[in-house]
């Protein structure tokens, strides 16, 4: 039976030799839970006294996954075996398992005879990998009750939308105003209203693939000198009143290049009616209308070298 001393602590234990064997000579002091060399700090074991019994305190080894436990072999038969202590698993760096001491034993230098406290072994503190299963586990969290379903409210959608369908409604209306006071002309009134309210007019319908030059001639006026005459006749072949449209003459030399271009406005062809046949441009040309137009033109710089000419209508 030999000896070692805690290098921590100076508390003195009793190993043996299979014990220091079984784990390269590392035990763990059980007064301060610290791992040292027992080989390093042997000492030599005193005579005991014979009306003193020491009990012999035992040493267990730590279990490893799949070798046996190893048990301390008892040193005398006489004496009585002391319980199995409640070990802990001391882990270190390399996850390796040492040797406890399982009671300190106290060495006076002096005296000649061994003193062993009659103190219970102090149990192992816990490790980081037992702690976790000791500690009670954490309750249940609850699950948090859903608040209740509100209903949402509709009013505020069903009102959006029928401002927005509203709007585009009048802005619909505003658009083709000139076409709703065609096909609907009851609804004439209340449209010319409406146009007035929002700051606008409503225009007589301007569709120039209804209007139409039935015969043109451009001639010199024998009457006046240096101008020329143009008759024409225009008709609406539409079923409603239009706009009177605009007239643009070109003058052309013999390759039909433009000379001049002149552009006659609804008042200016106009006027050029005798009454009581003249019109006014604001009541529009007649549905399925006709009028005869004999313009007389007068050009700055007097007459003009021409030799043909091209007449065309249009809605700016």
């Amino acid at each position: 039976m030999m000896q070692t001393r805690c290098p921590s602590c100076a508390t003195a234990f009793r190993v043996t030799p299979e014990q220091l064997k079984a784990r390269q000579g590392k035990v763990r002091c059980g007064q301060c839970q610290h791992v040292f060399n027992a080989l390093d700090s042997l000492l030599d074991a005193p005579p005991l006294q014979q009306p003193v019994p020491m009990p012999v305190p035992e040493v267990y080894v730590e279990p490893e996954p799949k070798p046996p436990i190893l048990e301390a072999p008892p040193e005398a038969p006489e004496e009585e075996p002391v319980p199995e202590p409640a070990l802990a698993p001391v882990l270190g760096e390399d996850q390796s398992v040492f040797v406890v001491a399982s009671e300190p034993v106290t060495v006076d230098e002096n005296a000649a005879t061994l003193q062993v406290p009659a103190a219970e072994m102090p149990e192992p503190a816990p490790t980081e990998e037992t702690s976790w299963q000791a500690q009670p586990p954490e309750p249940l969290l609850h699950e948090v009750p859903a608040a209740p379903a509100t209903r949402p409210r509709v009013w505020p959608l069903l009102l959006g939308t029928v401002l927005a369908l509203l709007f585009l409604l009048l802005q619909t209306v505003v658009h083709f105003r000139t076409e709703l006071a065609v096909l609907a002309p009851e609804a004439k009134p209340a449209l010319r209203s409406l146009s007035a309210l929002l700051g606008l007019d409503l225009p007589l319908p301007r569709k120039p693939n209804l209007v139409s030059i039935e015969i043109s001639d451009l001639h010199p006026d024998p009457k006046i000198k240096d101008t020329l005459l143009l008759a024409t006749t225009l008709k609406n072949r539409a079923p409603f009143v239009q706009a009177y449209p605009h007239l643009e003459l070109t003058l052309t030399d013999a390759a039909d290049q433009p000379l001049i271009r002149k552009v006659l406005s609804p008042l200016e062809y106009l006027a050029s009616i005798p009454p009581p046949n003249n019109s006014d441009a604001a009541a529009g040309f007649a549905a399925n209308g006709e009028i005869a137009l004999n313009i007389t033109l007068a050009f700055d710089g007097g007459a003009v070298a021409a030799s043909g000419y091209r007449l065309y209508l249009f809605y700016p």
